[in-house]
């Protein structure tokens, strides 16, 4: 009975980040692969488990678990209509304005009954587990580690196992079948709490269930840290607040690694997988960890997180990358070791867990949605970071921490409030005033929930508006930060190179020099020396350019390649983008164009699409310098649009420079596979006086229907033609393999 009771969980929690990371999957190419799209498909399949959990905890009190576990048997089969998952190819993301409430909205269209009904699982399998009569169902608590387990795993199995080897339709009817499998086991434990006497309930449960109201709250109380304080009432808004706390750190850390530390593809599974292995860790039948160590010694590890951050420490990568990760295990091991330690009887377990799912979804909430409005960096990270080290010390204060130990984190206190008083900055408080409201408004939430003494409520206030403030502007160079739902973005000034560049996260997406002499010429990867120039100077000596579509904006770099008589189109999906490209104290490319341009707003590929065919010479693809790349924009069905809009002895020129991605095997499977031409250009060795006027090395790839098409630069030595790749991936809408094409992981 316990295996079949645990394989239902495993196989349930499998199921669900399956579903997630595949219907993200499907979703990401749309919306140009920005974590922050990661981060809103998170926050609703933490909403849909909400519901789910909500399901669970009311038809447990309204029908008792016997009649639920018929009701629920039906509800397992509406789900099959919907197989299998598959999201609508004819939804457009908005224009302008957010697409969050449109992604929400094909989020719950495409996978939102499945996932509801999968997400039902955990709750109620425990809950028909702890009425079996097993010796041990007195405390079914533990079986929420076989669901963790199965959630992790599917986590990681997914990049590696099932993503590289089947399309997206094959894993859709895998995931179906994967989907008919759990049906048979949650029947299964159906039958068995159906032939269980109805009387089988462990004992602490009949004696809480027997118990006035009153009584039994007082037996069911908050944190192990304050159990004799607070009553029941008040322990459900810290359940909520215990497990809001890592969710919002989970999606902070997730957001400042990937834009921030490092642009590495698929570095946002990192930290859900380590977010999963805290509930593990925790909820296991004996502690794997010193609980009450890691509510003492996480403060000061929280304390140097936040000093990394405001100073913008972000190498080596080696070191700083799981600095972060270990504080978020850290938080993770603190706040759900509290859940753990102050669950209920399970008379109360499905209200636990929908109080917890609830907190989890407030945490995706104010991330995901409220943040990007609210921050003009990732500032809810570090704010979360202060809020849950207060909270921790206050725990410590609780449980006697040696004298030593307090007085080191009063010490570890006043070095942050050094460093925040270092980079004050008072004029940045104007610009964050709804981001502190909301602030403090949590922190005084916390305050209430835990009661905790008037000195951490002002310290705490303190915190919020010194963080709000705190700006190294004046010492770094940047003169602006922008924020939007696919980026953060800083414009600098670099006052060696008199140059100003504009940086998505750690990728540079353009730069222009401010001296005078120099304003008109393209830098970094589009040097006139490099294989931009080369293709620009070449096509625009010979005439054969009149139209010139651009997909990724960027600074506008390539507007200094216009000539007069051209006509020239940008195809970009942040307005934000647009926004600091036409600002002139900034960047001067697009108003010194000398051929008229315009700039498309929306997905590049959708856009092109609506352009008539044989229309334009050439299309520029400049869109995977950074980590999350759009798959969508380099696939077979993508190369075959781009040559209907181009006339027939038009050009691809491709810019896949790229750290951590190597698309050249893609484009050379695809070449092949359509009959194509393609030429390669890598300038990797750079001169120090090349790198001191501002070129970068490159990769650009030229496609053409016919070898002839190239004209001169089919016979200049330094373009030559893709090396064959043994078993290159073929890239399709349907299949496409991020894990095989990163650099280091090639045969």
């Amino acid at each position: 009975m316990l295996i079949l009771f645990s394989l239902t969980l495993f196989v349930s929690a499998f199921l669900l980040f399956w579903a997630q990371l595949m219907v993200a999957k499907m979703i990401l190419p749309l919306l140009g692969g920005s974590p922050s799209v990661w981060n809103t498909c998170l926050f609703f399949f933490q909403a849909i488990l909400l519901l789910g959990y909500g399901y669970g905890h009311l038809t447990t009190a309204w029908w008792g678990a016997r009649r639920q576990a018929v009701t629920h048997s039906i509800l397992l089969l509406l789900p099959v209509a919907c197989l299998p998952v598959a999201v609508s190819k004819s939804w457009v993301p908005p224009q302008d304005g957010s697409p969050i409430p449109g992604l929400l909205a094909l989020l719950l269209v495409s996978a939102g009954l499945p996932f509801f009904v999968v997400s039902t699982t955990a709750p109620l399998v425990q809950k028909w587990f702890a009425g079996t009569g097993h010796p041990s169902s007195q405390d079914p608590y533990f079986l929420y580690s076989a669901s963790n387990l199965g959630s992790l795993l599917g986590l990681l199995s997914y990049p590696t196992l099932i993503e590289p080897n089947f399309s997206l339709t094959r894993q859709s009817w895998l995931w179906a079948e994967g989907y008919g499998l759990l049906v048979l086991l949650a029947l299964g434990c159906a039958v068995c709490r159906w032939r269980s006497p109805q009387n089988s309930v462990p004992d602490v449960e009949r004696r809480v269930a027997s118990l006035p109201a009153t009584q039994a709250e007082r037996e069911n109380t908050g944190p192990a840290f304050v159990t004799s304080v607070f009553p029941f009432a008040a322990g459900r808004s810290q359940w909520v607040l215990l497990s809001f706390i890592p969710s919002s750190l989970l999606q902070g850390v997730t957001a400042y690694l990937t834009a921030d530390i490092a642009a590495v593809p698929l570095l946002w599974a990192v930290p859900l997988a380590v977010y999963l292995l805290t509930f593990i860790v925790t909820f296991a039948r004996q502690p794997l960890l010193p609980h009450k160590t890691v509510v003492v010694l996480s403060p000061f590890l929280f304390a140097s997180l936040i000093v990394l951050f405001l100073l913008k420490v972000m190498q080596p990568v080696w070191l700083v990358l799981p600095w972060h990760l270990l504080g978020l295990f850290a938080a993770g091991c603190a706040f759900h070791g509290e859940l753990q330690r102050s669950r209920p009887s399970s008379h109360h377990l499905t209200s636990f867990y929908l109080w917890v799912a609830f907190g989890g979804v407030l945490g995706g909430l104010f991330n995901a949605i409220a943040a990007p409005l609210l921050f003009r960096s990732v500032l809810e990270y570090p704010l979360l970071l202060s809020v849950g080290m207060l909270l921790l010390q206050a725990f410590s204060a609780s449980a006697g921490a040696p004298a030593q130990l307090a007085s080191a984190q009063r010490t570890s206190l006043v070095i942050l409030f050094g460093v925040l008083l270092f980079g004050f900055q008072p004029a940045s408080l104007t610009e964050s005033l709804s981001g502190n409201g909301i602030a403090l408004l949590l922190v005084f939430v916390i305050y209430l929930g835990f009661k905790l003494r008037a000195k951490y409520l002002v310290t705490a206030t303190a915190l919020v508006f010194l963080l709000s403030q705190f700006s190294l502007e004046s010492h770094s160079g940047v003169m602006k930060t922008e924020r939007s739902f696919f980026g953060s973005y800083q414009v600098v000034r670099d006052r060696a190179r008199e140059a100003h560049t504009l940086l998505h996260g750690t990728t540079v997406q353009g730069r222009q020099s401010f001296d005078p002499q120099r304003r008109r010429e393209p830098l970094t990867y589009y040097h006139p020396t490099g294989p931009a120039g080369q293709v620009f100077q070449y096509f625009n000596h010979t005439g054969r350019l009149s139209k010139i579509a651009v997909l990724g904006l960027g600074v506008g770099s390539l507007a200094a390649y216009s000539t007069p008589g051209q006509e020239w189109t940008f195809y970009e999906i942040d307005p934000a983008v647009e926004k600091l490209a036409r600002n002139p104290n900034y960047f001067t490319f697009l108003q010194d164009s000398k051929a008229p341009l315009s700039v498309v707003l929306g997905d590049a590929r959708l856009r092109l699409a609506e352009r008539k065919d044989n229309f334009y010479d050439l299309i520029v693809v400049d869109v995977f310098s950074s980590d999350s790349i759009p798959a969508h924009l380099v696939t077979q069905e993508a190369l075959q649009l781009y040559f209907r809009k181009l006339n027939q002895q038009g050009l691809v020129a491709i810019h896949i420079s790229n750290r951590s991605i190597n698309l050249e095997p893609v484009l050379g499977a695809l070449a092949r596979h359509l009959g194509l031409s393609a030429l390669r250009q890598l300038q990797r060795e750079i001169s120090p006086a090349e790198r001191e006027k501002g070129k970068s090395p490159s990769l650009w790839v030229l496609l053409a229907r016919q070898q002839g098409d190239f004209g001169t630069l089919a016979s200049d030595s330094r373009w030559q033609p893709i090396p064959k790749t043994g078993g290159a991936p073929l890239w399709t809408d349907d299949f496409s393999d991020i894990f095989r094409v990163l650099r280091g992981f090639r045969g």
